[in-house]
């Protein structure tokens, strides 16, 4: 068991960007942009390019919406709208629920290596 802990302790210690980031002291804009240094780079890159797209989409569906005079055309302009807001939604919940799957991430991290610690410790003693 020892063995185990001792790998965990230096693969922790080696890895400076998980020691020098502090989820307590940052604000949500650090997390994001933290979000964007991780191996799933291109996928938030993408999901954020989507959530851009689908509000652009949505409004201009709404100005057409407002401006068309006809019943048919608006309920069409009214049924695009809905669905890129709703694909905007959808994009906006999966970011932040990857947002909150890395933050228990890193908190896992931290206890494997307080664990790591205290094993060293108790060990030493």
């Amino acid at each position: 068991m020892t063995n185990i802990n001792q790998k965990i302790l230096e693969a922790l210690k080696e890895d400076k960007a998980a020691n020098e980031f502090s989820e307590e002291q940052a604000n949500a804009l650090q997390l994001i942009m933290q979000s964007f240094k991780g191996t799933f780079r291109l996928t938030f890159i993408v999901v954020v390019t989507l959530q851009l797209i689908f509000a652009g989409i949505a409004f201009y569906c709404a100005y057409q919406l407002v401006n068309e005079s006809e019943i048919g055309i608006k309920i069409n302009w009214l049924a695009g709208t809905l669905s890129a807001v709703m694909a905007f939604a959808i994009a906006r919940l999966w970011f932040f629920m990857e947002l909150n799957r890395l933050s228990i991430i890193r908190e896992i991290k931290r206890v494997e290596l307080q664990v790591s610690l205290l094993a060293e410790t108790q060990k030493n003693q």
